[in-house]
């Protein structure tokens, strides 16, 4: 495997004090300094909100000045975007014009579809970068995007065996089903009067099915205390905003998996593509969901199994160095040798 210069832009969530240090962008930077590769990150948002000057609103033009120096510099191979939202066309297309021997990538993790959230304001910060990669990533299948195809590559939510810890599924656990929602992840804090759809589906839970439930009338929970919660459960519900969209899910997805919970997903997401029902269990509705969540509520010998197969089957496909690899040889047009069932989502 060739090694490789990595620039690295996008928000490391220093200004949050740690609260988020199981973030996608950690466990990437982390897949890709772990195959090997020497890597070089720039936090944008970071450096955008400590850098305050009314003559530069927003504080682009000294991120994108400090983005070319870090460029002089370290002469990356390949730089790698992700949300990166505070450049604008021009300066895209200022670094693709006076550096074109690099190459360039962008990963992508909120929904793209127009039955999903936010779809008009994701579309066009993705779109804003996509006509400069090389390689897009997505953890939405490019399949069900309208507006964009060609260079679009499914990437599940990464797993990192040093941030995902937990071995659920050997605990004598507290409560059934964990649930976290939030409001959006740089807020961390319930929003005033926000409606959330999931809020009335979860209510129909059933009642006898005990809860560690965030995201309604308690703030979300994050940082240190988000795994504390989540040792405590037996199962997970992974539920994302809006219908469901073919492979989209939020990080929870392996948050929930790679701990070793039982994870409980809709079958319209199709992960029945990746997982079988003795490693994940898919539901059809709120009635099916609410049978089975009894029904694995008593039999708690076969609760454990599933979630050990799920956790096993999850840490070897949706690792984040197993991740990275595919993102950097798609993206540099290296042999890819280990095909994996989630490589033509």
């Amino acid at each position: 495997m060739k090694q490789f210069k990595i620039l690295h832009i996008s928000d490391m969530h220093f200004r949050h004090n740690g609260r988020l240090f199981y973030s996608t962008a950690k466990k990437i930077n982390n897949g890709l300094i772990l195959n090997g590769h020497n890597v070089l990150h720039i936090s944008d948002r970071d450096i955008t909100y400590e850098k305050k000057d009314i003559f530069d609103i927003g504080s682009n033009k000294f991120l994108f000045k400090k983005i070319i120096q870090n460029i002089n510099n370290f002469r990356p191979h390949l730089i790698l975007f992700g949300h990166v939202d505070r450049l604008k066309y021009l300066d895209f297309l200022k670094i693709k014009h006076d550096f074109p021997n690099i190459r360039f990538s962008q990963w992508f993790i909120d929904p793209l579809v127009k039955n999903g959230p936010d779809y008009y304001k994701n579309k066009d910060r993705f779109f804003l970068k996509y006509q400069f990669c090389d390689t897009n990533f997505l953890t939405t299948s490019p399949s069900v995007i309208d507006f964009a195809n060609d260079n679009c590559f499914f990437i599940p939510n990464l797993i990192d065996p040093s941030i995902d810890t937990l071995r659920n599924f050997k605990n004598d656990n507290k409560y059934d089903l964990f649930i976290a929602i939030s409001n959006g992840v740089h807020r961390g804090i319930l929003k005033n009067n926000y409606y959330d759809s999931r809020i009335d589906f979860i209510k129909r839970i059933h009642k006898n099915i005990s809860k560690n439930f965030f995201g309604h009338n308690k703030n979300p929970v994050w940082g240190a205390n988000f795994f504390d919660e989540l040792s405590k459960c037996d199962m997970g519900l992974n539920l994302s905003r809006g219908n469901p969209i073919k492979y989209y899910s939020s990080a929870r997805m392996g948050s929930l998996l790679g701990n070793g919970l039982l994870t409980l997903v809709h079958e319209d997401y199709f992960y029945q593509d990746f997982f079988t029902d003795k490693e994940m269990i898919f539901y059809k509705d709120i009635s099916d969901l609410n049978s089975k969540i009894i029904y694995y509520k008593n039999n708690m010998k076969i609760t454990k199994k599933i979630a050990y197969k799920g956790y096993l089957k999850s840490h070897k496909i949706f690792n984040n160095k197993i991740i990275t690899d595919y993102m950097v040889k798609k993206t540099m047009g290296e042999k890819i040798t280990n095909k994996l069932s989630w490589h033509n989502g």
